[in-house]
């Protein structure tokens, strides 16, 4: 590798340090060590919680109104969605059928090592033990 080359590859490592640690700015709290892929989108960012050693892949999408929690070595792979929060559909007072416009949140707690596969979703209200790998294309 050529002098030249080394000096692109700094600055450019430099530039994403940056970028990334101005979007993690408002998480509820973000260990060290982390990257997260482009084209992620994370709403309610001051719901959203990582861990340290933390790698989350492209085009991650989190729903993040009820609470997420990522422990720390885990691993989310691309294309991995988390819903925090879903309609209501099953209540004594429903105004509308099949839902109405009231939303129900649940928090999403992700224990500590552990490999999500590619176009996971997760629903809201789950917790997932320490050590877990889910597979490939799952809905848990």
């Amino acid at each position: 590798m050529n002098k030249l080359t080394k000096l692109h590859i700094a600055y450019a490592d430099k530039k994403r340090r940056k970028w990334l640690y101005k979007y993690t700015a408002d998480f509820k709290k973000c260990g060290r060590n982390v990257e997260i892929g482009v084209s992620c989108q994370i709403s309610n960012k001051k719901n959203f919680e990582l861990g340290d050693n933390c790698w989350i892949g492209n085009n991650f999408f989190a729903k993040s109104e009820g609470g997420v929690t990522v422990g720390s070595g885990t691993i989310i792979s691309r294309f991995c969605e988390i819903w925090t929060s879903n309609h209501n559909y099953d209540s004594d007072d429903l105004q509308c059928i099949p839902y109405d416009k009231r939303m129900i949140t649940k928090p999403v707690i992700i224990g500590e090592n552990c490999w999500i596969g590619s176009r996971v979703t997760i629903i809201p209200g789950v917790t997932i033990g320490e050590g877990v790998v889910v597979g490939a294309g799952s809905v848990v």
